[in-house]
């Protein structure tokens, strides 16, 4: 059985039902110990002091730009180069969002680009209140420089570290927060490790942390009331701030604990099988994500590009037509109707030049040696034409 039919996929083992059966037979479905073993777990995996299970990575992006104190007028600065969700977090605080264009290398957000928008911003009296770097891929962006930046200009860094569950830069596993306020990671199911829905908000302050746990139910709360309205202590509880229902599930929670467990060998796989790739496609004309030696990526996407949309489109058709799947991340945020006046495409030349050239490859770790030899095969046939 061939497993090319999806660029993507979750690969779930007996232990991972049996945790989640686990759960459906006890006591607690929602708002239970499951939840709490998640967060730990995630904060052990990604060496942070405190960690926050929601209902999504895109409800972790809002509550944690609330939590930061983004209000309405403020700026918030990302790449275009990015899921639409990292953007609409920012929207519905009432936010600005700019965008900086890429790097040709690395993908991710231009840190040159970025510096040299900050400078002309500082004049204007414009700085962001907020930046938002994007792992893409996996990929770690170079979060010491960003907060040099952030030191100098004064803005707050959350980090969508939606791909990146088990990176590492030089200095830190992502999701630590030396270099930021806040990270945000996803557990959809596309991802490497899955909750089946479910995001995670990592971050240092426990003041933060506490903040978001309670808007991530209503705002709610039953630790120092102000008063008990009559009840017995234990039956009374607050609404101390507008929050909103983006509790995660001790069911989601469950598979999530589970699937961690296997964190370090799926990142491992996913690395060889790149390798695979690399090592195939290097005599030709096709580029791959630059990421720097002293980095780990998780290898979330595997994105290659070709020499020209033409190139890249023909080898997607000879793909679909062999049955093997594939995708483009993204499609600029800029390009979408509902963000069109969020920049023009003449203001994004290096991320029109990777949008028009790159095409994303099947990377999960049900494949095969021989599965991605045969991508690779196919590849290699169209561009020798």
């Amino acid at each position: 059985m061939s497993h090319l039919s999806s660029y993507s996929c979750q690969s779930i083992d007996q232990d991972d039902i049996d945790a989640v059966v686990a759960v459906l037979n006890s006591e607690f479905l929602t708002q239970g110990p499951a939840t709490a073993a998640f967060e730990r777990a995630v904060a052990n995996a990604t060496n942070s002091p405190f960690a926050c299970a929601v209902s999504s990575a895109t409800a972790g992006l809002h509550l944690a730009l609330v939590g930061l104190g983004l209000l309405e007028g403020d700026s918030v600065w990302t790449t275009p180069n990015t899921f639409v969700a990292t953007v609409n977090a920012a929207l519905y605080c009432g936010a600005s969002v700019r965008l900086i264009d890429i790097d040709s290398e690395t993908l991710n957000i231009n840190l040159d680009c970025l510096e040299r928008a900050l400078q002309e911003a500082d004049r204007d009296g414009q700085l962001p209140k907020i930046v938002i770097p994007v792992h893409f891929g996996g990929n770690p962006v170079n979060m010491e420089k960003l907060s040099r930046l952030s030191d100098k200009y004064g803005f707050k860094v959350l980090e969508d570290a939606s791909h990146a569950l088990g990176s590492r830069s030089q200095h830190e596993t992502i999701g630590q927060c030396e270099f930021s306020d806040a990270a945000v990671f996803s557990f959809h199911p596309v991802k490497p490790l899955t909750s089946g829905e479910g995001g995670v908000i990592t971050c240092k302050s426990q003041n933060l942390h506490a903040l978001i746990s309670r808007l991530r139910s209503h705002g709610v709360s039953r630790e120092n009331l102000n008063a008990q309205h009559g009840l017995p202590e234990e039956l009374s509880y607050e609404q101390t701030d507008l929050g909103w229902n983006y509790r995660l599930s001790d069911i989601n929670a469950a598979l999530g604990t589970s699937q961690l467990g296997k964190l370090k060998t799926r990142v491992e796989e996913r690395v060889r099988l790149r390798e695979i790739y690399k090592n195939e496609l290097q005599p030709y004309a096709v580029k791959l994500q630059r990421i720097d030696t002293d980095c780990c990526s998780s290898n979330h996407l595997l994105v290659a590009q070709f020499e020209n949309q033409s190139m890249r489109n023909e080898v997607h058709n000879s793909l679909r037509a062999s049955n093997i799947a594939t995708n483009f991340h993204y499609i600029p945020i800029y390009r979408h109707p509902y963000h069109k006046n969020i920049g023009k495409i003449t203001d994004f030349p290096i991320m029109e030049s990777y949008f028009s050239t790159g095409l994303t490859l099947p990377l999960h770790i049900k494949l095969t040696i021989n599965e991605v030899k045969q991508v690779c095969t196919k590849i290699k046939e169209v561009i020798s034409q």
